[in-house]
């Protein structure tokens, strides 16, 4: 590089650090992109399923579940996922209110952190009671904010 061309280096740098410096320390603005209800569809009952069925037990047998390391290792990418999206639940714009709504997403986030911690330490057992857990915490929330999706069939 020749001397000019470093000196005019130099006495511009603190220019390029000024403007980087204020283009990284500007917060992306976020906004929701999906619904909730694309949210729970997609995300949501798709991960859970998959820690449900790492503990199912028909006649008190077990049936299914997590028999290699790889096998293990997907039930907590999807216990960890399905706890990351209660963060998505709680994001501005899509939070339902600042009060029973995140109650019940923080039991399901501690439900599903409780079965990452159960496939960690490839536990069946506890991967059943983090189930119950999660399904009680979904089934409160759904009660709540979405009662017609569980109330029990009309009668004609």
């Amino acid at each position: 590089m020749a001397p000019n061309s470093l000196s005019q280096l130099v006495s511009i740098a603190p220019l390029i650090a000024a403007l980087a410096s204020a283009s990284c320390s500007k917060a992306a603005a976020t906004e929701p992109v999906a619904t909730l209800e694309q949210i729970m569809e997609t995300t949501v009952e798709p991960v859970s399923d998959r820690v449900f069925d790492a503990a199912v037990w028909e006649n008190g047998v077990q049936v299914g579940g997590p028999k290699t390391e790889e096998d293990w290792k997907l039930v907590h990418a999807n216990a960890m996922m399905l706890a990351e999206t209660c963060n998505l639940l709680l994001t501005p714009g899509r939070a339902k209110d600042e009060g029973s709504w995140v109650v019940r997403t923080q039991a399901m986030k501690e439900a599903a952190l409780e079965a990452a911690k159960a496939a960690e330490a490839k536990d069946t057992d506890a991967i059943f009671v983090a189930g119950g857990h999660i399904f009680q915490a979904c089934t409160a929330c759904h009660l709540l904010y979405i009662p017609q999706m569980v109330a029990p069939p009309s009668r004609p």
